[in-house]
């Protein structure tokens, strides 16, 4: 993560309506990226006969992180298969890593003194200016019908304009 503010240098010289229009800006963004989490495969069937749970795995033959990596397939599906009956899979846990997250936030911020004691501040800000698609994790359970395909995203673009008065 990296951030920054910068008072921005505008209107520096001018007359006094034009400063108080344009002067005493300030600028200030954050960039967040992340690699992405890792998480674990399930089963949906009680192959080990100990009852459905998070420890019912599937077997992997391969390598899942080499998949295509697109919403509609994240990871190499075809390595898992379900293990023979009481039997765990050898799946192991965190096997698989989801799509990471890349975000540059910005905003825009105005203080005007209103009077010695009162203060104006107009904000402006951006989330996820770039409108960077974050996907979350993919369908974890293996050998259904979205096996390996993302359904949702985090949010997308947000604007939003602020004024606060502070006396």
């Amino acid at each position: 993560m990296v951030s920054f503010i910068y008072q921005l240098p505008l209107a520096k010289d001018s007359s006094s309506w034009v400063h108080a229009l344009f002067g005493q800006w300030r600028a200030g963004g954050t960039f967040t990226a992340q690699s992405g989490a890792p998480f674990t495969v399930n089963i949906s069937s009680d192959q080990a006969n100990v009852g459905a749970g998070p420890a019912q795995r599937p077997n992997v033959s391969g390598n899942p992180n080499d998949g295509p990596k697109t919403p509609q397939q994240w990871f190499n599906t075809s390595v898992f298969s379900l293990p023979a009956l009481y039997t765990f899979g050898n799946a192991p846990r965190n096997a698989v890593i989801g799509p990471g997250l890349q975000e540059f936030d910005l905003s825009f911020q105005k203080e005007i003194s209103l009077t010695d004691a009162a203060k104006l501040q107009f904000r402006a800000e951006a989330y996820n200016l770039f409108n960077h698609p974050n996907f979350n994790i993919p369908n974890r359970t293996a050998l259904t019908a979205n096996f390996g395909s993302i359904s949702s995203a985090q949010d997308s673009r947000q604007l939003q304009l602020a004024v606060k008065l502070a006396f």
